[in-house]
């Protein structure tokens, strides 16, 4: 990723290394903190980051998330999401880190494409404001619970980001942020920094009562510059249940520990894990729990 030191005083002073206290040396000593940031490409195209989120608004997502709580599941995730990504309003870069949030029963729709800097100017810095509006949203649909046309959906929205087809996007001209890691067996890895994140509290079952899941599109067709399975799933329920076991079986382990890509809430003490997650995916810093532990803790 190309980055550039840019004047926290005067934006027109941009350097490609920062000076040894920091500060800008052509504004008077002390005015101007150098801060990195992403630059430019050759064409003015700007790094971006993707998280596209699916977010189960099927009927039994408006039931008790626990016993003795009385919110329900969706209101729930609605304020979590909320919290996580408006945390992440320090990332530097954050006019550049776009989230696409996708309702789904049997049914799929695009609530709304921004950057997290958008959505804050959008719901005037107001979590509570942004929690509203998804929970608005999502009692729109409350019908079954179709896991294949959600990943669908995704898998084409991130195929026309990577080929810059998508109308009305936040950043005219852009180009993905390409993410180096180290694998758990020492590889080097680069991918573009893009995360799906899908939740769900139950089974597959869609319009036409089909409870057959389908192959990842993410594995079974492979993007460019997606060299890894970016799908990450957590389930609303028991271990036992069968959708949950149907959800983990998608999903692929984290290039980095090599354990699932996939989050359980079955108790009301991991509900805190969740606010980390949405921020975890919209930062696209991880994959799976380990990775939440070690990037995205206060």
């Amino acid at each position: 990723m190309c980055t550039e030191w840019v004047c926290s005083y005067n934006r027109a002073h941009k350097f490609k290394e920062p000076t040894a206290n920091f500060y800008c040396p052509e504004c008077k000593p002390y005015t101007g903190l150098l801060i990195e940031e992403p630059c430019n490409g050759p064409d003015g195209e700007k790094d971006v980051g993707l998280c596209v989120i699916l977010m189960d608004a099927s009927l039994s997502m408006t039931e008790q998330a626990f016993k003795g709580n009385p919110l329900t599941k969706m209101q729930l995730v609605c304020d979590s999401a909320a919290h996580g990504i408006f945390s992440l309003q320090r990332l530097q870069n954050n006019p550049n880190a776009i989230v696409a949030m996708f309702k789904f029963d049997d049914r799929i729709e695009l609530m709304l494409t921004d950057s997290v800097a958008g959505l804050m100017k959008r719901f005037h810095d107001s979590e509570e404001e942004f929690a509203r509006y998804l929970f608005v949203e999502m009692n729109k649909m409350k019908q079954g619970t179709d896991i294949n046309k959600a990943l669908r959906e995704a898998h084409s929205f991130v195929r026309h980001f990577l080929e810059k087809k998508l109308d009305n996007f936040p950043v005219p001209v852009y180009r993905p942020i390409l993410q180096p890691i180290l694998t758990y067996n020492n590889k080097s890895l680069t991918i573009a920094n893009i995360r799906i994140l899908i939740y769900t509290d139950g089974e597959q079952f869609d319009a036409n009562e089909n409870s057959h899941l389908d192959p990842n599109p993410f594995k079974k067709d492979p993007l460019p510059l997606v060299d890894h399975d970016i799908v990450i799933g957590a389930f609303f329920g028991q271990e036992s249940d069968e959708g949950c076991q149907q959800l983990k079986s998608l999903l692929s382990n984290c290039p980095i520990h090599n354990i699932p890509q996939f989050f359980l809430f079955d108790r009301p003490q991991y509900i805190g894990d969740l606010q980390y997650l949405f921020r975890m995916a919209s930062g696209a810093s991880g994959f799976c729990p380990v990775c939440l532990e070690k990037h995205t803790r206060p």
